[in-house]
């Protein structure tokens, strides 16, 4: 395949950014890379990529085996000395 890094991104940007790749994990990406290409050094650079994908990494779920209880917020001495707000975005405007 050569050493040719825009080549190289791109392929990995249309195997892993595509609607059927749908940003799946670094096996699978590599999987449907290997059916059409091989370059060495491929599993590093698919990985890497895939870390430095921002869908990815804003999406991704919780992969530890026992995730921990819940821990309720300390209750407030006072009245007005905890104040919290939630910004929702993205909202249709009617």
């Amino acid at each position: 395949m050569g050493a040719d890094p825009s080549l190289k991104a791109k392929l990995l940007q249309w195997v892993h950014n595509s609607p059927t790749g749908g940003h799946s994990g670094r096996d699978a990406t590599l999987q449907k890379l290997k059916q059409l290409v091989y370059w060495k050094g491929m599993n590093k650079e698919v990985q890497h990529y895939i870390r430095q994908c921002t869908i990815c990494q804003a999406y991704k779920y919780d992969a530890s085996a026992q995730p921990s209880l819940l821990q309720p917020l300390p209750i407030p001495e006072d009245v007005w000395v905890d104040i919290s707000m939630d910004f929702i975005e993205g909202l249709l405007k009617s």
